[in-house]
């Protein structure tokens, strides 16, 4: 379906998750409504508990309203099987142990880190091998996209499917950052800027093309 064609709620709810707090005037603009068009429908949003405004100053002049996601409007964004998957994992530590959850996460990104391997195999060039990659983690659920900067690249993630799984084991963080490692090869520098889980908006990396350099991981 096209972008366009979805009723403003969505847009709006899908704008403010992509790109954090937004103005009034910036949601009229990108949703091509008039200003007062976009209070009114924020408005209603507001009442539904998706999203909240809060005056914030950015430097002289008078506080801007900002709006953004409430928690409820976050989880109109899916965390792939949450609950089910937090309940597996509880269990297995009861009945495995600790350690046994930490091999089969460990498996796990493994093998997720082979299967983007594959898809990726002859994509040698960096920014051509990070927009593939954005593309995939996309179609994942993970709102992926990267900014070029003039000493690298920041790949984002917007959203994480299994943020409520990665909260109750930070193993599974340790092996996304490790995929990620796996993926770009060590002749690559990533350092993690934004973390969800310690209350960031978003997971965010900084990449940096810096041959026989190791991976630094600030957690």
């Amino acid at each position: 379906m096209m972008q366009g064609k979805l009723p403003f709620g969505e847009r709006a709810v899908g704008m403010l998750k992509a790109r954090g707090p937004q103005s009034l005037s910036d949601l009229a603009r990108e949703l091509m409504v008039t200003v007062e068009g976009a209070r009114f429908q924020m408005l209603k949003l507001s009442k539904e508990g998706l999203v909240a405004a809060k005056a914030t100053v950015t430097g002289r002049g008078r506080p801007q309203q900002l709006w953004s996601l409430t928690d409820l409007g976050h989880t109109r964004f899916p965390d792939t099987h949450a609950a089910l998957t937090v309940r597996l994992m509880e269990v297995m530590k009861e009945t495995l142990g600790e350690q046994a959850v930490a091999k089969v996460i460990e498996a796990n990104g493994n093998k997720g880190t082979n299967r983007y391997l594959g898809e990726l195999e002859g994509i040698t060039d960096l920014e051509s091998r990070i927009s593939k990659f954005v593309s995939i983690r996309s179609k994942e659920g993970y709102m992926a996209q990267y900014i070029k900067e003039e000493d690298g690249f920041v790949l984002i993630e917007n959203h994480c499917p299994i943020c409520a799984a990665a909260q109750a084991n930070r193993e599974i963080c340790q092996a996304e950052f490790k995929t990620l490692q796996g993926v770009f090869g060590d002749s690559v520098l990533i350092t993690r800027v934004e973390f969800i889980i310690e209350g960031g908006r978003r997971c965010a990396y900084k990449l940096n093309d810096h041959q026989s350099a190791r991976s630094r991981d600030y957690n």
